[in-house]
């Protein structure tokens, strides 16, 4: 019996010295506490040569707890930083790049290892878990609210479209024009609807703006020819009070013929603002050239 136990305690012997020059850190106080809790299972009515390989064991193991130590300190300082980058994370808006950072910072309590007790590592745990729950939780409240405006947005937008098919429906292109530039307007403010609604929407609305503006050049082609045929009537007028003006006879027909030329000019209409402005000023000069001679005439 007695050979049995000094051959089972020269096993730990030989396993703690091993541990002893072992690299691997990580998880040495553990295994040094369960070799030293196996020694103590067979520590009784010890002879003279266990007692000195239990004195070679504790000097292992006091090698191990120095190392180990270093290891545990090491370790929460690693978890005491790793707890202060996860409460700069809280302050984050952008939630996408902050999740990647904090399964980073998953992955590195993961790897730091244990402190010098398991109550120091339930403590820091606590503290790391909590910043962790605060974290998912603003990130769910932000999603949330983040789905519920593209909802909104989504609605607000469905509704410009809708406006926008009924306002192609007027003849005015005037006021077609007007509404049109509102609900664009309109559209900017509302928002996206999510990337998965977004490009649909607008494709919706695009398309019935590209009918407005298809109405709109009909419109404007169509009115080329109604402003040359009324710059074309007025250069007549033009025409015929150049003639009244170089005869400034001032007969009372005369006159009235000059006066009857200002209503006809109102009559024709406007003729395009890029001729009405310039046929406009060569009128009113010779009408009040007329009217001007005639004055110093009496």
């Amino acid at each position: 019996m007695e050979d049995k136990n000094i051959d089972f305690k020269q096993k730990l012997l030989e396993q703690v010295k091993e541990l002893s020059e072992s690299e691997n850190v990580a998880d040495l106080w553990r295994q040094a506490n369960a070799l030293k809790k196996k020694w103590r299972t067979n520590e009784e009515e010890e002879s003279f040569f266990e007692k000195e390989m239990k004195e070679e064991f504790d000097a292992c193991l006091d090698k191990i707890y120095a190392k180990a130590g270093v290891v545990s300190k090491s370790a929460e300082e690693a978890k005491a930083e790793i707890i202060a980058k996860a409460q700069e994370l809280l302050n984050e808006t952008n939630f996408k790049k902050a999740s990647d950072k904090m399964n980073e910072l998953m992955n590195d309590w993961k790897a730091s290892g244990r402190t010098a007790s398991k109550e120091k590592d339930d403590e820091l745990w606590e503290s790391f878990k909590g910043l962790r729950d605060q974290f998912y939780e603003k990130k769910n409240e932000y999603f949330a609210k983040l789905k519920e405006n593209f909802a909104q947005s989504k609605a607000t937008k469905e509704e410009l479209i809708e406006k926008a098919t009924q306002a192609n429906e007027t003849t005015d292109i005037k006021e077609l024009t007007k509404a049109m530039t509102s609900l664009m307007d309109e559209w900017k403010k509302a928002g996206s609807a999510g990337k998965k609604d977004d490009d649909d929407l607008w494709d919706k609305f695009l398309a019935q703006r590209k009918v407005f503006y298809a109405k709109r050049k009909e419109y404007y082609d169509s009115m080329k020819e109604v402003f040359a045929s009324r710059a074309a009537q007025k250069k007549d007028i033009i025409t015929e009070a150049r003639r009244l003006l170089a005869c400034s006879e001032f007969t009372p027909e005369e006159v009235d013929a000059v006066k009857t030329l200002r209503n006809k000019w109102k009559e024709v209409g406007n003729a395009g603002k890029e001729n009405d402005d310039k046929l406009w000023e060569e009128f009113n000069t010779i009408v009040n050239k007329y009217f001007t001679n005639k004055r110093e005439s009496m």
